[in-house]
């Protein structure tokens, strides 16, 4: 089982996922920080469980850990992890 976690762009108006960006595994306890996640909330992510909405800070705070620009401001972001 491989699990994935993306940062997801999707279109305000169709809702239609426009990108989505890849976070590497060895990223996620300074993702941790920026979302506030307690343990239990750090655990479910990284086994592949739940997304959550990111606002504009949360979005750029992840391109600085990323070292990636892609915020765009017609867009909502979300944050995800998923098996492939």
């Amino acid at each position: 089982m491989t699990i994935i976690y993306t940062v997801d762009a999707f279109d305000r108006v169709d809702e239609l996922l426009v990108f989505e960006v890849e976070v590497p595994k060895e990223k996620l306890p300074e993702v941790s920080e920026v979302m506030e996640w307690s343990e239990e909330d750090y655990n479910d992510f990284a086994a592949g469980l739940g997304g959550w909405n990111l606002t504009e800070q949360k979005v750029r705070a992840i391109e600085g850990i990323l070292g990636q620009e892609f915020y765009q401001e017609d867009l909502d972001y979300q944050i995800s992890g998923g098996e492939v």
